[in-house]
């Protein structure tokens, strides 16, 4: 009886901690719902450049579709504030508030990423560049994945559903440093050193990513 009682609090204990554990769960998807669902109101401009739910069909404009939310946001901030650039988006971003950045990013992180129009020819380079990198350059594989899928938790985006010239334009502005917010950073060192042969045998290989 006594080990009986003795083990009656911890089994409370538990039992206590785990409704509490699977509240805050559910608070937490709830709130992800409740962010997603704003952000898909506060994103319906965004449709005619990204597509809907996030996917493009224009080649001049990414898919972000899928894209992780810090990654996303990131960016909106960087374009809000000024030190990443772009006509359209700089307009775009100047009034959105913190909380609309966090609910646009839910809602295209929750979207399914999927590629429209995948290119039927790469380029053997590009293929060597990105799986396995060269002296000096590190494989994109190793954060973007060996399919561009990217990587959600760590917060590298997706390069599949890219078109070659925004891959390309990307690439040569981290080059010159010119893209910056974020963790901009990261990628000076890795494409500083590439050519711009190589750059557009990238662009083209990821452009085949399905």
């Amino acid at each position: 009886m006594k080990t009986a009682t003795r083990s009656m609090p911890h089994r409370g204990r538990f039992t206590t901690g785990l409704i509490l554990g699977l509240s805050l769960v559910a608070g937490a998807a709830q709130a992800d719902e409740a962010s997603v669902k704003a952000g898909r109101e506060a994103a319906q401009a965004c449709a005619a450049c990204h597509g809907d739910n996030g996917n493009s069909n224009n080649p001049a404009f990414p898919s972000i579709a899928g894209q992780p939310a810090g990654y996303l946001a990131t960016q909106l901030r960087a374009y809000r504030d000024g030190t990443r650039e772009n006509a359209i988006m700089s307009g775009q971003a100047a009034n959105l508030s913190d909380e609309q950045i966090r609910d646009i990013a839910a809602y295209y992180a929750a979207q399914e990423r999927k590629v429209l129009n995948p290119a039927d020819e790469g380029s053997t380079l590009g293929s060597q560049l990105y799986h396995h990198g060269r002296d000096g350059v590190v494989a994109c594989a190793a954060c973007h994945g060996a399919e561009g899928r990217g990587n959600q938790p760590a917060g590298f985006p997706a390069m599949r559903g890219l078109s070659p010239d925004y891959t390309a334009q990307s690439l040569k502005d981290y080059r010159r440093q010119a893209r910056k917010g974020g963790k901009a950073e990261v990628m000076y060192p890795v494409v500083a050193d590439l050519s711009d042969e190589e750059i557009e045998a990238l662009a083209a290989h990821i452009a085949t990513f399905e």
